[in-house]
């Protein structure tokens, strides 16, 4: 019995090494975080804000965008491309918004935000930089121009 248990508990740790030292394959690029902004809209009727307005300034800008789930206000929106000076030649940008409504004249968006960069070696990368993500949200919702 204490050899079964032996060899079972070797096999445990010969496994967890294995595991511990094979790479692990990082999908960077399809990280959410959150936006770090918020926006809110009052005095305008919420549903019309959430139904018309913003799909149709997404439609406007010829920004791809899905509702996710319309009932809850969930709507992606992206992915969008622009250059870009620094590390990365091109950024793309998908965004995940939550549009809710306060009450029938206060409407809040939030939401999260996938960034990549394009490299000098040609490959999209993940940007987890918070400031880099709030400055493209910003500027992504004003672009909406609600």
């Amino acid at each position: 019995m204490r050899i079964l248990i032996s060899f079972w508990l070797l096999a445990v740790v010969v496994s967890l090494e294995a595991c511990a030292q094979s790479p692990v394959m990082k999908e960077t690029s399809l990280i959410r975080v959150p936006m770090g902004i918020g926006y809110g809209i009052s005095d305008v009727v919420c549903d019309d804000v959430k139904t018309m307005s913003i799909p149709k300034k997404l439609e406007e800008l010829k920004i791809p965008f899905e509702w996710t789930n319309q009932t809850k206000g969930l709507l992606s929106a992206g992915p969008l491309t622009e250059e870009s000076e620094g590390v990365h030649s091109i950024i793309r940008q998908t965004y995940f918004l939550d549009i809710t409504c306060s009450d029938e004249l206060t409407t809040s968006i939030s939401g999260e935000a996938i960034l990549e960069g394009l490299n000098a070696s040609g490959q999209w990368v993940g940007i987890t930089d918070t400031a880099k993500i709030e400055h493209y949200s910003v500027q992504f919702l004003q672009r909406l121009d609600l």
